[in-house]
């Protein structure tokens, strides 16, 4: 049975190429451009030197380079002219495309339109949700929020490849166990609040859709409540 698909809005388009691609992207990304060579696309970040998040993508192996699904308007731009400060002499060529469109498949992105019947954004942005997935600026506060925050610290992380772009910070978490906070799908009673507020004895609203939503939140806060709460709760963590 041919898979579902839905239109994605607010994407761009990064293509990266030339024979020095590979090393590039190897060099500042979070993940390891290596696993293209058995994998149809991977996530990955661009982080400040700090290991703050700036921006996360899914990058394809193509004939010339690779391609990258990001963000859209502004935040294309935005990761372009990242890329171009570290590009410095490299041969290579950087073109941005900040409209396009993306279409995705149990929610890993591709560029063609695949055979199947489509579903709603609506409807994909709730499973997102419910797999407490960000979905980038929507989630994440540019320079600030850490990869273990936004649920980004296994999937879009090689911790086996060797140095990029601020791996210090990844690495130490990760081997320290260091991540206090992270997001947690919630399903509210009513509507939920709107990103940016504050959960009094909860954590900070992110992302939602119909009643269900992000919370960045205390991981031992995050243990007490699924402790004590019942199907009758105002905010019911989901997920586990």
């Amino acid at each position: 049975m041919p898979a579902s698909f839905v239109t994605l809005p607010n994407r761009g388009l990064i293509t990266i190429e030339g024979s020095p691609a590979h090393d590039f992207l190897q060099n500042i990304i979070s993940n390891d451009v290596d696993l293209l060579n058995t994998h149809q696309n991977i996530h990955a970040c661009l982080l400040t030197p700090q290991g703050k998040f700036l921006h996360d993508f899914y990058v394809t192996k193509t004939d010339t380079g690779y391609a990258l699904d990001c963000e859209g308007g502004e935040r294309t731009q935005d990761l372009a002219r990242r890329f171009m400060i570290y590009k410095l002499r490299t041969p290579i060529t950087i073109k941005a495309q900040q409209d396009v469109t993306i279409y995705a498949n149990n929610l890993s992105r591709v560029t063609k339109k695949p055979d199947g019947e489509e579903i709603s954004f609506e409807d994909w942005d709730m499973n997102r949700i419910k797999k407490s997935i960000p979905d980038g600026s929507r989630d994440a506060e540019i320079g600030v929020s850490t990869l273990a925050e936004l649920n980004l610290d296994q999937e879009a992380v090689s911790y086996t490849k060797g140095c990029y772009v601020g791996q210090e910070l990844v690495a130490r978490m990760h081997n320290r166990n260091l991540g206090r906070k992270h997001l947690v799908a919630a399903r509210f009673k009513s509507t939920p609040p709107d990103a940016g507020t504050v959960i009094e004895n909860t954590g900070l609203m992110r992302s939602s859709r119909g009643n269900i939503g992000l919370i960045l939140m205390n991981r031992d806060r995050e243990a007490e409540l699924r402790e004590t709460q019942t199907d009758d709760s105002q905010i019911y963590l989901l997920g586990l």
